[in-house]
C-alpha cells in the first residue's frame, strides 16, 4: 500500500455510527459521528452509514480513498458482508448484504466484519501494546454484553461459521440463581447489574453503572456484587487462557472506563487460579472498531495485490 492511500473505517453501533478516514500508516485524518436511530430499522441504518461516509468525504481527498471497511455487531461474513446474525441493538439488520450495497453506492471495494474482530485488529495495529511481531492475542469487550475476538499468528480466526470469539454465548453455571446461563449474563456490564439484583432480591432491572455508583458510596452489597463479578470475569479469563494460550488478553468495552475499581481485583483472582497471562487494557476506546475496519481494507488489498502478482505470467 502507498502511505497516502486512505481507507474509510465505519463502526456501526446501536447508538451511533462512526466513520473515520485513516491512512495506510494508521494516521486518523478525519472522523464524523451520526446517531444510528437503530430502532427505525436496518434500511434506515444503511442510510445513516451513507450519510456519515458522504459527510466525511467533504473533509478528505476522495481520490485517495481505496476502500470501505465496516465494523458491526453480530455475525458477519467478511467476504460478502452478509449479516448472518444480528444483535438486538440493530433490529432488521440480519440478512442484509453490506458489501454489494456500499460498493454500488461508492464504487470502492468493501470489507465487513464483526465489531470485536475489528476492535482487536485495531488495537494490535495502533493500540501501542507491546506484542510480538505476529502475536497470538484474545480480546474481550465488557459492555452491554460480552464480545470477543481471537488472533493467531497475527491473523484473525473467524471459524467455520464466523462465530469464533463469541464468548458471551457460551454457558456457565450461576450459583446465585442456581441455573445455567449465558456467560454474558454474568460477565458484562449488564452482568454486574444481574449479580447485584440476584444478591439483593430485586425483581427490576439493575444497570452495571448504578451498581458502580452504589459501590462508590460505600454500599457493602454493591461492593460484594462487584467482587463476585470479578470472580466470574477471572474464571472466564482463566478458561480463555487455557483454550487459546495467547500472549496477552486485551480487555475493552464500557467497563474499561472504570477499571481502576476492579482491575487489580481481577488480577488477584486470576493469580489465585494459577493463571499467568498478560492483561492489557484497550487503548483506542470507541475508535478501535473503525481503525480495525480500515486495516481490514488495507490487508484485503495487499492480499489481492500479492495474489495477482503471484499469478501473473512472466513475459517470454
Amino acid at each position: 500500500m502507498i502511505k497516502s492511500d486512505i481507507a474509510i473505517g465505519v463502526d456501526i453501533g446501536g447508538t451511533k455510527v462512526l466513520a473515520a478516514a485513516i491512512d495506510a500508516s494508521g494516521q486518523l485524518l478525519a472522523s464524523t459521528r451520526i446517531p444510528t436511530d437503530a430502532a427505525l430499522g436496518g434500511l434506515h441504518v444503511l442510510g445513516v452509514i451513507e450519510s456519515a461516509v458522504s459527510a466525511l468525504l467533504q473533509d478528505i481527498d476522495r481520490s485517495r480513498v481505496v476502500g470501505l471497511g465496516l465494523s458491526s455487531a453480530g455475525v458477519i461474513d467478511p467476504v460478502t458482508g452478509e449479516v448472518l446474525g444480528a444483535a438486538p441493538s440493530l433490529p432488521g439488520w440480519e440478512g442484509l448484504v453490506l458489501g454489494p450495497h456500499f460498493q454500488d453506492k461508492f464504487g470502492w471495494p468493501v470489507v465487513a466484519d464483526n465489531d470485536a474482530n475489528c476492535a482487536l485488529l485495531g488495537e494490535v495495529w495502533r493500540g501501542g501494546h507491546a506484542l510480538p511481531q505476529r502475536p497470538d492475542v484474545v480480546m474481550i469487550t465488557l459492555g452491554t454484553g460480552l464480545g470477543g475476538a481471537v488472533m493467531v499468528g497475527g491473523e484473525l480466526v473467524l471459524g467455520a461459521h464466523m462465530i469464533t470469539g463469541h464468548f458471551g454465548m457460551a454457558k456457565c453455571w450461576d450459583p446465585d440463581s442456581n441455573a445455567l446461563v449465558r456467560v454474558e449474563h454474568l460477565v458484562s456490564g449488564t452482568g454486574l447489574g444481574n449479580i447485584y439484583a440476584q444478591m439483593s432480591g430485586s425483581t427490576g432491572r439493575v444497570s452495571g453503572k448504578s451498581v458502580m455508583a452504589k459501590h462508590d458510596t460505600g454500599e457493602a452489597l454493591a461492593t460484594r456484587a462487584l467482587e463476585r463479578w470479578c470472580e466470574h470475569v477471572a474464571l472466564q479469563l482463566h478458561n480463555i487462557h487455557w483454550a487459546c494460550d495467547p500472549h496477552a488478553i486485551i480487555i475493552g468495552g464500557g467497563m474499561i472506563d472504570v477499571r481502576e475499581k476492579w482491575w487489580s481485583r481481577v488480577e488477584r483472582d486470576m493469580e489465585a487460579l494459577g493463571v499467568k497471562v498478560s492483561l492489557l487494557p484497550a487503548s483506542l476506546g470507541n475508535e478501535a472498531g473503525a481503525f480495525g475496519a480500515a486495516k481490514r481494507v488495507f490487508d484485503a488489498l495487499h492480499a489481492f495485490a500479492l495474489a495477482t502478482s503471484e499469478n501473473r505470467v512472466a513475459p517470454r
